[in-house]
C-alpha cells in the first residue's frame, strides 16, 4: 500500500467463511469493498478458501486468512468451524485495536460475535442482524436450548450498544426497537443478486438431469436443508392434495442436516414419483440452471419470530429467475410478495391455503408468465447491487467519520 493509503482510516470487515463465499452470499460485496476502499484502507478477515479471493476484493483489501477452511454443504464441519472462529474472534479484534483500524463491520448474526468484538475491539462495530441462530437450531440441540437464554441476552446487550446495524428486512426494525434498540441506528438493506448469474435461461437440461417428464408442474426450492425451512411441512401438504396436482414435482435443490429425514420422509409418504433430491450442486450456474426447470419458486420458513427478518437466497434467486414465487405469508417476504402481482402467500404453520394458492399457478401457463415477468420486474428494481452498494457503504462512511 502507498504512504497515501496509509494515512487514510482503516476499516475491517470480519466474515467467518472467507471473501470467496461471502461475494457468494452477498453479491454486493466486490463492489462495497471497491467503495470503501475509495475512501478508507479495507482489510478483510475470514477463513481460507480453496475458492479465489475475488478480484477485487484482493485488489481493494488487505486479505487476512485464517488457517483453516469451512465446508459449507456439512453441518458438523461448518458447526465445528464456527466455534473456531468465535474462539479467534479475541485475537482479530486485538488485532484490529493495535493496528489503528477505526470501525468493524461484520456481516452476519453469529451468535456472541458482537459481544467478543466489542469486548475486544471496541465500540464502533457495526453489524448485520438478519439469521437468530439460536432459534433456529434451539428445536433440534439440547446444548443450544441450555444456553440459549444466556447467549441471546448477551447478543441483545450487546446489540443495544452498537452505533451502525443493518437487516435484511424493514420488519426487523419494529422488533429490534421493542428491545430497546434505537431505530435511527437500523439501516434495512435487501440482498443483492447478481443478474449475470441468477436469470432466466431459454432452456435447461436440468429437467433431463433429475428425470422430470416435459409434462411436469416443477415446484422448485433451493438452500441449505435445515428443519428451520419447513420441507418436511411442505411435503405433507404435497401428500395430501396428490390427486388434486397429479403433475406436480417438487425439486429440492440443495443438502444439509435434514436431507436424510426429508428421505426418509419421502419414502414413508410414497412420495418418490413427486420429489426430486438434486444434492449440494458445484457452482451458482448450476444452481441456476436448475432454478430454471423450475415452473414457481418455493419460499419457506416454518413461521418462527426470526423468519420475519429474512429476504431469503430463495426468494431473490427465484425471482431473478422469473419465477412467480409460491411464498409463506412472513414479515420480510410479505414486504416483496404481493398476491396476483409477482406471487402468492400462503400460511406457514397449517398450510390451509397452500393447494388453493398452489392451483393459482398450476393449472395457468399464462398466469405464471404475468407473474413470473413481474417477479423479475420487481427483483431487478429490488435487489440491484448499484442500489444495495451505495445503502451499505454511506452509513459505514459516515461510522468512520464519527469520533
Amino acid at each position: 500500500m502507498t504512504q497515501k493509503q496509509t494515512d487514510r482510516p482503516r476499516i475491517a470487515l470480519w466474515f467467518r467463511y472467507g471473501p470467496a463465499e461471502h461475494a457468494e452470499l452477498f453479491h454486493a460485496m466486490p463492489d462495497i469493498v471497491e467503495a470503501l476502499a475509495e475512501h478508507a484502507e479495507v482489510h478483510y478477515f475470514g477463513c481460507a478458501s480453496s475458492k479465489p479471493v475475488p478480484e477485487r476484493i484482493a485488489r481493494n483489501a488487505v486479505i487476512h486468512h485464517l488457517l483453516f477452511t469451512v465446508d459449507r454443504s456439512n453441518s458438523r464441519d461448518k458447526a465445528w468451524k464456527t466455534f473456531l472462529w468465535l474462539l479467534n474472534l479475541p485475537r482479530i479484534g486485538l488485532w484490529c485495536r493495535r493496528h489503528g483500524i477505526a470501525a468493524v463491520y461484520i456481516d452476519e448474526t453469529v451468535p456472541l460475535t458482537a459481544p467478543l468484538a466489542r469486548l475486544f475491539f471496541g465500540p464502533k462495530v457495526a453489524m448485520t442482524i438478519a439469521d437468530f441462530f439460536v432459534d433456529v437450531y434451539a428445536e433440534h440441540n439440547a446444548f443450544v436450548r441450555v444456553t440459549g437464554a444466556i447467549i441471546k441476552k448477551l447478543d441483545f446487550a450487546a446489540w443495544r450498544q452498537l452505533p451502525l446495524i443493518f437487516t435484511r428486512a424493514k420488519a426487523t426494525r419494529p422488533f429490534l426497537s421493542e428491545h430497546g434498540i434505537p431505530s435511527d441506528r437500523v439501516h434495512p438493506v435487501y440482498d443483492p443478486c447478481d443478474f449475470d448469474i441468477y436469470r432466466p435461461l431459454p432452456d435447461s437440461s436440468a429437467r433431463q438431469t433429475f428425470d422430470i417428464p416435459d409434462s411436469a408442474v416443477v415446484l422448485v426450492h433451493h438452500g441449505i436443508l435445515h428443519p428451520n425451512k419447513g420441507n418436511d411441512r411442505i411435503l405433507k401438504a404435497i401428500a395430501r392434495c396428490r390427486d388434486r396436482f397429479p403433475n406436480l414435482v417438487y425439486l429440492l435443490i440443495g443438502d444439509g442436516p435434514d436431507m436424510p429425514r426429508l428421505r426418509k420422509l419421502v419414502d414413508e409418504l410414497d412420495l418418490s414419483a413427486h420429489v426430486r433430491f438434486t444434492g449440494w450442486l458445484p457452482t451458482l450456474e448450476t444452481v441456476n440452471e436448475a432454478l430454471n426447470a423450475g415452473d414457481i419458486g418455493l419460499v419457506m420458513r416454518i413461521g418462527q419470530r426470526s423468519d420475519d427478518f429474512h429476504m431469503t437466497g430463495a426468494l431473490v434467486h427465484s425471482m431473478a429467475c422469473g419465477l412467480p414465487v409460491l411464498a409463506a405469508r412472513l414479515g420480510g417476504i410479505s414486504e416483496v410478495i404481493k398476491d396476483d402481482h409477482n406471487g402468492f402467500l400462503f400460511d406457514p404453520h397449517e398450510l390451509h391455503d397452500f393447494p388453493d394458492q398452489l392451483e393459482k399457478l398450476c393449472d395457468n401457463a399464462e398466469t405464471r408468465k404475468r407473474i413470473g415477468d413481474a417477479a423479475r420486474q420487481d427483483a431487478l428494481h429490488l435487489f440491484s447491487i448499484p442500489t444495495i452498494t451505495q445503502q451499505t457503504v454511506a452509513p459505514l462512511l459516515q461510522l468512520l467519520k464519527h469520533n
